[in-house]
């Protein structure tokens, strides 16, 4: 079910994806409100949950992020206690930046972000081997960036 907003909440929320740092005097002045009524605005779509948190977006390679893969994770035997020893313990790895169930062959879909290859293969090795719930995996190294996810697409709400 689609959250009741109108267009103003529409554009708050536009606003804030693209910079969830500014100012509610700066949002407010780009969708048409004073500060009072925007903040309260805000604070109803955090309260709904729409808002699930506001955060900063780094520059992976300017804190020597340069290596990211993605992990196509099998799980064997396949038996629910072996997945949820699998998502727990990618909970605690902080190398893990997402990691979605999929249809097709692989079980999982885990993105990491480390220094260099010899980080990942000291994963690969010491943490994910190790969970003795994997029964194949394959990896996909990125080239480069070309699209960051910066927000979810807007225009399918009618204000």
């Amino acid at each position: 079910m689609i959250a009741a907003l109108d267009n103003i909440d529409v554009r708050i929320l536009e606003a804030l994806q693209e910079d969830a740092g500014q100012s509610v005097a700066e949002v407010a002045e780009k969708v048409g409100l004073t500060p009072s009524p925007c903040w309260r605005r805000i604070r109803r779509l955090e309260t709904e949950g729409i808002i699930k948190r506001r955060s900063i977006q780094l520059d992976r390679r300017a804190i020597g992020l340069m290596f990211t893969a993605y992990i196509e994770v099998k799980i064997a035997p396949a038996r629910r206690a072996n997945y949820d020893k699998f998502e727990d313990a990618i909970q605690s790895f902080d190398e893990v930046t997402e990691a979605v169930t999929m249809t097709g062959p692989y079980d999982y879909l885990v993105k990491v972000v480390m220094p260099d290859i010899d980080s990942y293969n000291d994963f690969i090795s010491d943490k994910l081997i190790p969970l003795d719930v994997i029964g194949d995996f394959r990896t996909s190294v990125q080239i480069r960036n070309v699209k960051d996810g910066r927000g979810l697409p807007l225009g399918h709400i009618e204000g």
